[in-house]
């Protein structure tokens, strides 16, 4: 039996259409999370380096996700606009803060089907993962757009604008289980020395408090960590940090993080009966004297007294239970890196599909030949 070239030839082009189809609902159904997975992923990195995290910034947000989706939509992979932007201007127009010089960013972008091949990707080159783990950029934007075929273009937009000194409690965990804590305060390595009159330079010393008037606050030695305590009871805590330059310029920050304490049960009681003893009965006999005799002239035999038992009724036994105890519970220009693509994977699911209707068409060939 000889199968004829056309119908494999088909048959592998209908294997192409049905990865496009199957493929692409499950790629846009990461979009939602792929984000805060994406910072997540590189702030992971970054404090397993010895690193302080970086902030998330809504203006670099904004410029970012402005990016993605003109790539999505114009298919130009390039770090310059359809307009002719920069990663400078597009943080500009998103209200970016900038030094006296310029802007202080920079930006990766990628196009892949998922968040882990993109950040390895980036991870595997020298460009980009410099970014990732750049020392003096301190806050991130991150914007993600899919793509008519499937996949997602990633951006990262990276920066560092002034008076902006972040600080981040246990490294930017969500919530703790403990008050004390660990705070991880930023610095001013971009102008170490200040800039201008007003933009603060390398801190020297700090006020940490958990009252935004930073009430019964002390200066202390600038630290890159600080160990503290929020204040009692569960609940949403804020930590507020004031730093001061040795010129006496200062700027403030602020975190917060869900203090969830465990409540620990009061152990259960054992129930005790205490009984009353119950007392022996003790009968008591009453005898009635013997009458005195008295002479007549035909006497009468004595009569014999029998003794009358008075029992005691016992009393009820009533037995008592103790209470069961209720529950207590730079302008630097921006990298200049070429994007890496891949081609789709074929979905499992739709190469068992098309093997069956690939097998079904050649029978029917055959039976037609």
């Amino acid at each position: 039996m000889r199968i004829h070239p056309s119908i494999v030839a088909r048959a592998l082009a209908l294997c192409g259409v049905l990865a496009l189809l199957t493929n692409a609902p499950t790629a846009r159904a990461q979009a939602p999370n792929a984000a805060a997975d994406l910072a997540a992923r590189i702030n992971r990195e970054r404090v397993a380096r010895g690193l302080g995290p970086y902030a998330l910034s809504a203006r670099l947000t904004a410029a970012a996700q402005a990016h993605a989706n003109d790539i999505a939509r114009t298919t130009r992979y390039s770090h310059t606009g359809a307009d002719g932007s920069t990663a400078q201007e597009r943080s500009a127009r998103a209200g970016y803060g900038k030094y006296s010089w310029g802007w202080r960013v920079g930006e990766n972008w990628a196009h892949f089907h998922d968040v882990a091949t993109a950040f390895a990707a980036w991870m595997d080159s020298e460009p980009h993962r410099n970014n990732l783990l750049h020392a003096l950029y301190r806050e991130f934007g991150v914007g993600v757009a899919a793509t008519p075929a499937g996949a997602f273009v990633y951006v990262i937009n990276f920066g560092a604008q002034p008076n902006v000194l972040p600080i981040f409690i246990n490294d930017g965990a969500a919530e703790t289980r403990a008050p004390e804590v660990t705070l991880t305060l930023s610095d001013e390595q971009v102008m170490p020395g200040g800039d201008g009159a007003n933009v603060i330079g390398h801190p020297v010393q700090i006020e940490v408090s958990n009252r935004v008037d930073f009430a019964g606050a002390a200066w202390q030695p600038f630290a890159s960590r600080v160990n503290w305590t929020l204040t009692p009871g569960g609940g949403t805590k804020s930590v507020y940090v004031k730093y001061r330059d040795a010129r006496g310029r200062t700027t403030t920050a602020s975190a917060a993080i869900m203090l969830n304490i465990p409540t620990t049960p009061t152990p259960r009681p054992t129930r005790t009966a205490t009984r009353t003893p119950r007392p022996t009965t003790t009968p008591t006999s009453t005898k009635t004297p013997a009458p005195t005799e008295t002479p007549t002239e035909t006497p009468t035999e004595a009569p014999t007294t029998t003794p009358t038992l008075m029992p005691t009724l016992a009393p009820t036994t009533t037995a008592t239970w103790t209470p069961i105890a209720a529950w207590s519970m730079s302008v630097i220009p921006a990298v200049g890196i070429d994007a890496i693509t891949v081609i789709a994977p074929t979905a499992l699911g739709a190469f068992g599909l098309v093997l069956a209707l690939g097998l079904w068409a050649i029978i029917r060939r055959v039976r037609k030949d």
